[in-house]
């Protein structure tokens, strides 16, 4: 009923203005509160049974010689409405915006023990000062305060309390820029900051909760307010200013909402929403806020940046030039991802989404690449899992992970990309190439619209606010190939988003595909069948990425899509009858061939340069009078021989622009040794050597 009330309130606001009778009738709205304050007296106006006639013959005998006519008609009007019951909301409603437009002051001041009254006149002068104007003030005691007292006038506060104090002290002591490792140490930094601490208090803007709950909080005042802003709460949460309304603030609590309650003081701090960045995040687990959860020292930061930043301009950013290899041949090969491309993996849940982002992230080992793993509304085994693989296999050291988990508030899940943007921007603003994952938007759109729903902002399709596109696409926006002029790095982003039963005709998914540079779409069917990784050539797509793919892997990989698309219709159709002719016969032995190539296993990614002799290999049918199960096999064997007997081919193919004959003789004389070693009748019976990739 608040906008019924507001709209009383607005309408004896603007009939006394007219009326010219605004001063009187604040007076008599004045004391009309306070004879209608009593339970007995506001009994006859809220009784529905008393009649319509009594009602008004008791307010006419009480009020209507005491009041103006623009009052006297008004309550007249509130009667005939049924409205009576409302009537003291609306009467406080009216004087407060009445004093305000009159320029009167209100000051509310809360001490630790009742004020005696010289010291309420002091008080006063100093406020009737400050303010320049008559100040109507109303005092209170807070006892725990502990000693002092604080004063809010005019949406800022003057704090003189011990407690204020202290939180003051306390935030300077465990804000600083100081890594204390000692207690002598400590000892030190504490005499310095209260060295520098000052007992004089200033006013601060303030604003006062008026509904709290859920990781919301809705303020009045804050009229200086900047959206994204960070702002304190009285039990020292941290919150950022979201939705600024005419006369409140909502806004998200970064913590537990748990302390906070209705009327308590709310500070600007005059800073955005920022996360530590610097190499030393590089090897940890760290929120959303950027503070360790690993359980090792603290970090210290070379520098702080907002969360949320203008994305690169286009005269910035320069066309994809350089392949970001992930080891994975499907992906390698059929759809390349360039560095400062966005590729989407997109699939059911359990189709080996995230598997494929770490493949990615372990095979930047060696290759000057800084990896960001974001984690959001996951479980704390599944991260925790992750981040022991990412150790073992000596990829931490170079990967930073940025977490909220499944029991995080949604203003945490909310803000984590975007944290961990600000992280990989820093190293991009440094000319170096990140590669960030994004784990996943899916579980981000359900936070943000659990956000927006306890905001009060209007749902659309699937509940979802009408900016969910803007939520996204500002967030992949920052994902760039920078030009040599603005520093020549670039982040590379792998968003991941979940699929219902393979529909990626659903909201989310159709917006983050429209976004992106392409899409990397896993099938259920697949993965359940034994193809892993179960990507689907046909509905997978690298928009950008060719232009930067190897040129002698573009040329063996150009006809490999054609050929197992044809393959696949064929197998449907063989299904059909037994009679095939040998032409179609040895499609079918080519295409299990390759789709033999295309499974890997997980955390086994392959460098592109044995990529690159496993397709010359399958393209020049040299698997062909292998048994399609052994071709797992032949692959290992020809990487094991190629690391054994010319280590250098490895490294010729990848410097080299195409595969030249000298090139594809050496392969070739590889190809013809595995044969002989591991695949002719006696070394089939019997083998003194396996091959090890």
């Amino acid at each position: 009923m608040a906008g019924l009330v507001r709209n009383y309130v607005r309408a004896l606001f603007e009939l006394s203005l007219e009326a010219e009778e605004l001063e009187g009738n604040v007076r008599q709205a004045e004391e009309l509160a306070i004879d209608l304050t009593g339970e007995d007296r506001m009994f006859y106006l809220r009784e529905p049974d008393v009649p319509l006639y009594e009602k008004r013959e008791k307010l006419e005998a009480e009020f209507k010689d005491r009041l103006s006519v623009t009052m006297w008609s008004f309550l007249q009007q509130l009667l005939a409405d049924g409205k009576t019951s409302y009537l003291p909301d609306i009467l406080s409603g009216f004087i407060h915006i009445s004093k305000r437009h009159l320029g009167h002051v209100e000051a509310r001041v809360k001490s630790a023990k009742v004020l005696i009254q010289s010291e309420r006149d002091r008080i006063q002068s100093i406020l009737e000062e400050k303010s320049g104007k008559p100040v109507n003030v109303t005092y209170s005691v807070d006892e725990d305060l502990i000693a002092g007292f604080y004063v809010l006038m005019k949406g800022k506060i003057f704090d003189a309390s011990a407690r204020g104090k202290l939180n003051d002290l306390k935030r300077m002591i465990g804000g600083g820029d100081h890594l204390v490792s000692e207690a002598g140490e400590l000892s030190t930094v504490i005499k310095e900051q209260i060295k520098s601490f000052t007992q004089m208090s200033e006013f601060e803007e303030v604003g006062t909760v008026v509904v709290v709950g859920d990781g919301i909080a809705k303020i009045y005042g804050l009229d200086n307010v900047m959206n994204g802003e960070l702002i304190q709460f009285s039990n020292g949460e941290f919150g950022m200013a979201l939705n600024l309304e005419e006369d409140v603030v909502g806004a998200v609590i970064f913590g537990s909402d748990q302390g906070i309650k209705e009327g308590d003081p709310v500070k600007l701090t005059g800073r955005m929403a920022e996360v530590p960045v610097g190499d030393r995040m590089s090897g940890r687990v760290v929120n959303a806020l950027g503070q360790p959860i690993d359980g090792e020292k603290d970090i210290q930061a070379d520098a702080y940046l907002p969360i949320e930043r203008q994305a690169p301009s286009v005269i910035m950013r320069r066309e994809v030039n350089e392949s970001l290899e992930t080891g994975i041949k499907s992906i390698d090969a059929l759809v390349p991802i360039g560095k400062g491309q966005r590729e989407l993996i997109i699939g059911d849940r359990q189709t080996g989404k995230t598997a494929i982002a770490v493949d990615a992230i372990l095979n930047q080992k060696g290759k000057n690449v800084k990896c960001v793993y974001v984690a959001i509304g996951q479980k704390s085994s599944t991260v925790a899992r992750i981040r022991a693989r990412l150790k073992e296999e000596g990829a931490l050291e170079y990967t930073t992970i940025v977490f909220s988990s499944a029991s995080d508030s949604s203003p945490l899940q909310y803000i984590t990309p975007y944290a961990g943007c600000s992280i990989a921007e820093y190293w991009m603003e440094k000319g170096e190439d990140v590669l960030i994952v994004y784990d996943d938007l899916s579980k981000h759109a359900v936070a943000y619209r659990t956000i927006s729903l306890l905001l009060g902002r209007p749902p659309g399709r699937e509940a979802y606010p009408g900016d969910v596109f803007f939520l996204h696409s500002r967030l992949l926006e920052r994902a760039a190939n920078m030009a040599d002029a603005y520093g020549g790095g670039s982040i590379t982003a792998l968003p991941i988003v979940e699929t219902q039963e393979g529909d990626i005709s659903a909201y989310i998914p159709t917006n983050v595909i429209s976004i992106t540079d392409g899409q990397i779409f896993l099938e259920a069917n697949l993965f359940n069948n034994g193809f892993r990784p179960a990507i689907n050539p046909g509905l997978s797509v690298s928009r950008v990425g060719g232009s930067a793919q190897h040129p002698a892997m573009q040329r063996l990989a150009g006809p490999l899509r054609i050929e197992y698309a044809q393959f696949n219709e064929l197998a449907a159709f063989s299904q059909f009858g037994s009679d095939l002719n040998p032409e179609t016969q040895s499609q079918l032995n080519h295409g299990e061939r390759i789709r033999e190539v295309l499974k890997q296993p997980q955390y086994e990614p392959v460098d592109v340069s044995y990529q690159i002799m496993i397709l010359y290999a399958l393209t020049k049918g040299a698997m062909e009078d292998i048994d399609v199960h052994r071709v797992n096999y032949f692959q290992r064997a020809l990487i094991h021989v190629a690391k054994r007997t010319d280590p250098q081919l490895s490294l010729d193919i990848r410097h080299s622009d195409r595969l030249t004959d000298e090139l594809s003789e050496r392969i070739d004389r590889l190809i013809q040794e595995v044969k002989v070693k591991y695949f002719s009748e006696t070394a089939v019976e019997a083998s003194e050597e396996r091959p090890h990739a």
